[in-house]
């Protein structure tokens, strides 16, 4: 896996995780609607046994997940300045280039230069 790899991992993990706390809102919903025709409340033990099941199992990958978030964080954390700024405002808070250049008041150009070294010092610091 390649540092950039590595790093843009924090991203997909807070998406995955947004979109696994999504699924199980939608799911809550759904066991709280369950009505008969009359509109009495139906008995919900297997729809909530199957909320359950999936709160348990998901559970599991979300804090894979923000352990991974953290991981990346520390090793970000690691670094010398301008290259924390620059990758926290790439990998952590997803901004542009140009949105980095602008924050940083460094030319676009530059700013792709610092990328390079900081992948080239992160990659050192994950084959520590």
């Amino acid at each position: 896996m390649t540092p950039k790899e590595y790093l843009q991992q924090y991203g997909h993990a807070i998406r995955r995780t947004h979109a696994i706390s999504d699924h199980l809102a939608e799911l809550r919903a759904v066991c709280e609607q369950l009505r008969t025709e009359d509109g009495k409340r139906i008995a919900l033990d297997a729809a909530v046994a199957q909320l359950v099941d999936a709160e348990q199992k998901v559970s599991a990958e979300v804090a894979q997940l923000c352990r991974l978030e953290t991981e990346i964080a520390c090793t970000i954390d690691r670094m010398q300045e301008p290259y924390r700024t620059l990758l926290y405002e790439r990998y952590i808070n997803g901004k542009t280039w140009e949105q980095i250049a602008v924050h940083m008041n460094y030319s676009y150009r530059r700013v792709t230069q610092l990328h390079g070294v900081a992948l080239r010092k992160i990659n050192d610091l994950l084959a520590e």
